[in-house]
């Protein structure tokens, strides 16, 4: 495996993998006289979880990704010409894109805050020739912030809708009855139950004391 396989190897890994794997990587090179590679690969940081969110989003979500991509190298061509028309349908598409990666990014367990940066990262590197081709790869070794594009065309950034959470349910109130009355018909079913086990043990006991009886009462017959 090349040093470049190994390091998009290294940004897919689990994050508290990294820099294990980092360290492994530079102590080859340096076993192999590389030491000038060494270093260098001694030195990437870990990323962040965001950053390190961003990454793996790059590989899971492969076509949301390239969509992105495409709108933020057509918006930076939209913005050279200074053409809204062409501006505002790449933001369309970036909206879009950026929606879904959203989705994406608050399904993967991190908190609201982490998720938030993690798509700023995504738009800001869309919107670079560098930042295209290390999220392309799931490279991207820190968190960016978008340049300001919309100062330049007097346009707004774009807002990425949150997913609302759903109403509280409501019961109307013979649901809450009939629940009600099935927990109490389930605490007077195990009672009852319980007292027939302690009744079955006091018959049992007596059937017992009625054989012992029986049978000394044969024996003085006898």
């Amino acid at each position: 495996m090349g040093l470049e396989e190994e390091l998009d190897r290294l940004y897919a890994l689990p994050l508290n993998e990294f820099t294990a794997a980092r360290d492994e990587v530079a102590k080859r090179l340096r076993g192999e006289g590389e030491r000038d590679l060494a270093d260098q690969v001694k030195g990437l940081r870990k990323p962040t979880v965001a950053v390190w969110l961003v990454n793996q989003l790059a590989r899971e979500r492969e076509v949301d990704v390239k969509r992105l991509l495409g709108a933020g190298e057509a918006l930076a061509k939209a913005q050279a010409r200074a053409t809204k028309e062409d501006f505002a349908a790449a933001r369309s598409d970036e909206q879009h894109a950026l929606e879904r990666l959203a989705l994406a990014a608050r399904d993967a367990g991190v908190g609201p805050q982490v998720a938030d940066r993690a798509i700023q990262t995504l738009r800001a590197a869309s919107l670079s020739e560098g930042g295209r081709d290390l999220l392309k790869r799931g490279r991207l070794t820190e968190e960016l912030e978008p340049p300001g594009f919309e100062a330049l065309v007097g346009m707004p950034a774009p807002k990425v809708t949150r997913p609302k959470a759903p109403p509280p349910r409501r019961e109307n109130r013979k649901l809450k009855e009939a629940r009600k009355r099935v927990r109490e018909l389930k605490a007077e079913e195990r009672e009852l139950a319980a007292a027939a086990r302690a009744a079955q043990r006091r018959a049992d006991a007596a059937a017992e004391r009625v054989a012992k009886a029986e049978a000394e009462l044969k024996r003085l017959e006898a």
